[in-house]
Order: C-alpha cells, then structure tokens, then sequence
C-alpha cells in the first residue's frame, strides 16, 4: 500500500470511477484564518517594523494569565519553566537535532497544539513571535498549523521563502541585499509591485573540479521544489512527536522506510541519465568520497560547513562513529535474528504485519522507538559525522551542516550515501521475508492488452522565487513596495498521457500501479529486471471500476497521484485572500499542502534519448480501500497490498510474465530551450 509521498489532483480516465480530490471554496471563517497565519509569518525576524500592530498585541498578551485557555496547563507550565530560565535567544540559528534546542522548540509546538481555539492559538502565536526565535517559532508554529483541528486545510508559505538561506547561495543572496538598497537591477511592474529578477545558478558553477562528478546533479539535488518536498515529509510525522499523543498512523516507520526508498530510485534515475553509476557504498573507517561546498550562509553570516572531498572524518566524529557501529550490529542482529528487544528486556517478533514499522522506527529513532537508549537513532547520528559541522562551545552556538536542516538535506551528496545505507537494512528485512508465489501475483481474470504512452520529453525552465520575506527591511512601506525574485532554470517535462486498455472478464474494482525504471546500467550492460526492481519507484496507484470487457484508460502525467504543481508566489496567493474577504473573488483551495514536484516526474533524459522501462501491474480489490489521511499531502484510498508491491520481495520461480503486468521499453527525450519540440 503506497501511502507514502504526496497525493494530488484530480484522478481522469475513460471506462472507470475515482476518488476525487476534494476542491473547497473558502469561507469566510477560512479566509480570516489564512490571512491571520500569513501575516504572522510575514518577515518574523522584525516583528517590531512590519505590522506593528501585531507585535503591540503580542506583547501585551500574557500565556500565564491566560492559563486557562489550554487544554493542557502541564504543557503551558512546562514551556514557562524553560522560558523562564532563558530560550534560544532571537537571531541565533535554530536545528531539531540539536536536543537542547528541540526540547524547547517542542515545548514551544505544545503551547500552540494545546490552545482551546484559534484565536488563543494566534494570540500565543503572536507572542511568541516577539519573544521567541524565529527558527523555533516557524518550527512549532509550521507544525502547529498542520496538526491543530481548527486549521484544517490553512496553507503554509512555501518554506524557501520564508528563508532563502536554506535555499540560494551567498552570491543570490548578496544580489538580493544589493537590489533592495540600491534598486539598481533591472525591474518592471508584477501584481503592483515593483520586481527586481536575480539571475540564480546553481552552487557548483564556479567551484566544480574536473573530478567531481556529483556537480552534474546540482539542477536536482538543489531543486527548491524537491527540498520543500522533503522538509514536508519529514513534518509528516515528526521523529521528536509521539505517535499516541497525536493520534500518528501505526505505519509511520514504514513509510519512513518506504519513502526514502522511492527517493533513492528516483535519485538512481537521474544519476544514470547523467552517465553515473550506483551510488557507492562507504565504510566509516575509511575516507569519505563525496564533497560538499554549499556557499551559502546563514542569516548572520556563518558559513555552512563544508566536507573536503575524500577526506577522513575529524577525530571529534569518533564518538558518534562508535556509537553508529553498535547500532548498526545491533540492527543487523535484530534483522537476522527476527527479534529486537524492547525496553523491559523483552524480544519482540518484527516478521510480523507491524514488524516493518517497528524497524523503521528504530532506524529513525523517534519517539515510537520500542528501545530508543539500545538501538538509538542512526539517522541522527549519521548527520552528526555526514555534515562535518563543529561541536558547539555553547548550547545556543551551533552552526548545523545542511544534513541537519531537513530543508537542506538533499543538496549534499551525503544524504545519499547515508540513506542508501538505511535502505540496506529495509532490503535485508524485504529478503528475510517469505518470497511471493505466482499464485499471490498473478490474476488470470485481468489482462494488460496494451499500454503505451506518449512521447516523453523532458527541458530546462525559467521559475522565479520571490526572495524579500527573508530579507531585513527599514519600514512596513518599504517591506510592501518590492518583490525581489531568484530566476533559476530548473527540469521540467511536457505533460504526457498513459493510454492502458485492460481486459477484465467481470467488472471488477482494480487498483493499477505504474513503476519507472533502468533498462541498462551506467555501462550500458542491459539489466536483469527480476534482480532490479528495487531501483524501481512508483509512480502512480489508483483504485478504478472496470467493466467486463475491454476498458480503454487515458491517464494524464498531472494525475499521478503524488505530485504537486509549484506553490503560487505569497504575494500572489494573499491578494487572492483579500479579494476574497472584500468579495470580489473567490478562493478555491485543495484538501493538500504539497507533494513531489510534478516538474520532477522524469529524469533529465538525454538528446539521443534515455532508454528506460515502464512497469505496469493490475489487481483487484478484493476489500474496502484503505483510506490515507494526511494534514500535509491530502486524503486518498488504496488497497491492503504492502508498500511497492508486488515489486517489494522477491519471488520464487516466476518472471513478472502474468496477464495482469506488463513491462515496456521507454525512451526519456532532453531539448536544449533553443530547441523545438
């Protein structure tokens, strides 16, 4: 069951039904909600500047006077106490894998979650944006906003806006600085605003060596679209939250799992249409392959930390390198075994329906961890040797790497060593379990008669990010008088159509997945499908009513189920709220925050053409769809089948040859912007 990434649009094609996604109109309850968030996230570094109004309010609001307004005054008392004895102070840079840090910032999320409405709600948010750091409010406040019953649907900034530290590099970043002090760049007239256009390139671009091959990657890796993908999955479900508490699905750690999986095929892709082979595997005695220069900064200057390219790691990593070795033999053992050992000693059986969760808890190390303090956290500690960043003097100077910002994780070549890693141990665990049958994949009563698609053609675009949210600025007139935009090519392809006929002898419910993957290795030696699925990723799984017969499908690349159109620009997506509020329009919203860059579907392809393959696999429904609900990625239904399947085990004496599945050679084509297409 994919439940994983992001769910999107509108589902269209002939001869079925879908579940459709809910598009609602706004209310004007709603709409004086959006507004009030927004505004609170309008330039949060200068609260006392731009609307003053606000800050007035938010200092004259008192949380102990006003006690009684939680549902939860343990949880009040518990924040006033580290209030009390002194917080990060404002200006300082601000990371979840930092306990001090996340202790108070979780604090901070539990005086907002627990607020008995929303106007308590905005009145604490409004003072915790004058007294409390801006890194933690946007944190707990981010959060907040999708886990609070009362801002069901509110959407967010786009995070890249709201901090383009995490998301341009010093020389953006300077140019911006420039153009609003001195308006000298060119300009012209948007949605009222004078606009300035920064031309934004890639961080590689003047720091590259000839050896370097990750450099060819940046155009993905440094995708604002894909990093504000991650950071929303990894809000999804919150290592330092409970799952009890806050009413958590039983399969986070298996989408977990799962979901760095699918990122780690479609990264594999794009690797293999730039002539780059597997990522390779590292030891951590050993030197370290892959670099990293991000040039960029942090809003008070700091540099982030950079990684030499084939180094060994620094002698203060050794700590964290001993305890990453126990938990990785501790792991291993578990995987082996079939058993790990919660924490009253007792030995708990993961080959079990819950035993995939319960794995990816413990790599992950959240709170639902069975044994947190024996098999601890690789995914944290990993990023604590990955980022080469230095220990901090004090609890408030630290100077995080981009591993441990999660809107910045994927533009360093580590994330990728690391998670292939961790995805070791889902697929030693997918190994250990029973091997599919043909009997359990193969449906004789549905038939795959042809599927084909049309002419995949992928290209560089022009996109603009409005920049000024982050930026310092002099007075409210100033702050509403400009916007400064980063104008950076990024990849893209022509929307395409999957055209499926399907033979069914009875009309049937069917769920239908799609999976992309290699045909040839980086050596152009064709592969083994059987052997190599798991560089397979999922594409699109939707529910449909067939009839008996022949069932003529047309699905459009925009239906795929987990992605998502670039966000509108605020300055664009808040006039449409005060349009709204005065009457003259009407604001339509879908039930989603974000998904996976719908730009990103495809690998970059290559001129000559990227020869790939196309999976298709057919099923019946043979009980009720499972409803996903998700805050950040929408509602959707699949069936009871397992993450990725029937590509997740292996299987014994069958060759994906059924009537229900077919596989399809495919070619990816790359225009260059002065070519027709």
């Amino acid at each position: 069951m994919y439940r994983n990434l992001a769910v999107l649009a509108i589902l269209a094609f002939c001869l079925a039904s879908a579940e459709y996604y809910n598009v609602q109109t706004a209310d004007k309850d709603f709409l004086v909600k959006q507004k009030k968030v927004y505004n609170l996230l309008y330039h949060v570094s200068q609260p006392d500047i731009v609307n003053p109004a606000l800050y007035t309010e938010g200092q004259q609001y008192s949380i102990e006077a006003n006690i009684d307004s939680y549902t939860n005054q343990d949880a009040v008392k518990e924040f006033l106490y580290l209030y009390k004895y002194g917080m990060l102070p404002r200006g300082e840079v601000f990371s979840v894998y930092y306990p001090k840090l996340l202790k108070e910032s979780v604090a901070l999320y539990r005086l907002f979650y627990y607020a008995k409405d929303f106007d308590v709600f905005y009145k604490t948010a409004l003072w915790a944006r004058v007294y409390i750091n801006e890194g933690q409010f946007v944190c707990a406040f981010y959060n907040a906003v999708i886990r609070r019953p009362d801002t069901v649907y509110i959407q967010l900034p786009p995070i890249y806006e709201m901090y383009p530290y995490a998301f341009f590099n010093t020389e953006v970043i300077e140019k911006a600085h420039h153009a609003k002090t001195f308006g000298k760049l060119d300009s012209k007239k948007s949605a009222g605003y004078d606009t300035y256009i920064i031309p934004a390139n890639y961080s590689g671009w003047y720091t590259t060596y000839e050896y370097d091959q990750e450099s060819k990657l940046n155009y993905f890796t440094e995708d604002i679209g894909l990093n504000l993908y991650y950071f929303y999955f990894r809000q999804e479900f919150p290592f330092w939250l409970k799952g009890e508490e806050y009413d958590f699905p039983k399969y986070r750690g298996e989408e977990y799992l799962y979901g760095h999986k699918q990122l780690m095929s479609r990264y594999y892709l794009e690797r293999l249409s730039n002539d780059l082979g597997k990522v390779e595997d590292f030891d951590w005695n050993r030197n370290f392959y892959p670099g990293y220069y991000p040039t960029m900064a942090y809003h008070n200057g700091l540099p982030f930390p950079q990684r030499p390219h084939w180094s060994m790691f620094p002698y203060y990593k050794y700590k964290y390198i001993k305890d990453v070795h126990d938990m990785e033999s501790r792991l291993t053992g578990a995987i082996d075994s079939g058993y790990i050992v919660d924490t009253y000693g007792k030995l708990v059986n993961i080959y079990t329906p819950e035993g995939l969760n319960i794995l990816g808890n413990l790599i992950e190390g959240n709170q639902d961890s069975y044994n947190y303090d024996f098999y601890g956290s690789i995914d944290n500690f990993a990023r604590k040797i990955l980022g080469y960043n230095l220990d901090p003097v004090t609890p408030y100077h630290v100077i995080p790497s981009a591993l441990e910002t999660f809107a910045t994780s994927m533009r360093d070549p580590a994330f990728y060593r690391l998670y292939k890693r961790i995805s070791y141990y889902y697929y030693k665990y997918k190994m250990h379990q029973k091997p599919y049958v043909k009997d359990e994949i193969v449906y004789p009563g549905l038939k795959v008669e042809s599927f084909a698609v049309d002419k995949l053609i992928t290209y560089f675009d022009q996109f603009d990010t409005s920049l000024n949210n982050g930026l310092m600025v002099e007075s409210q007139q100033e702050a509403e008088s400009y916007v400064i935009k980063a104008r950076q090519y990024r990849l893209n392809h022509k929307p395409f159509t999957f055209h499926i006929t399907i033979n069914a002898e009875k009309n049937t419910k069917a769920a239908i997945r799609i999976f992309l993957g290699p045909k040839y290795d980086v050596h152009h030696k064709l592969l083994n499908f059987e052997d190599n699925t798991r560089y397979f990723y999922e594409i699109d799984n939707w529910i449909l009513d067939l009839n008996a017969g022949i069932n003529k499908i047309d699905r459009s690349s925009k239906d795929c189920f987990f992605l998502s159109p670039d966000p509108e620009p605020s300055e664009v997506f808040y006039r449409k709220i005060e349009k709204s509020l005065d009457g003259s329009e009407t604001l339509k919203y879908n039930e989603r925050l974000y998904g996976f860059p719908e730009r990103l579907l495809l690998p970059k392809g290559r001129k000559e053409g990227f020869p790939l393959q196309l999976f298709i696999y057919v099923s019946p429904v043979t009980s009720d769809p499972i409803p996903y609900t998700s805050r950040i990625f929408g509602n959707y239904k699949f069936d009871n089948k397992p993450f990725g399947f029937p590509l997740d085990r292996p299987v014994v004496d069958f060759h994906y040859d059924g009537p229900n599945m077919l596989l399809r050679d495919i070619f990816i084509f790359h225009k260059e912007e002065t070519e027709n297409f």
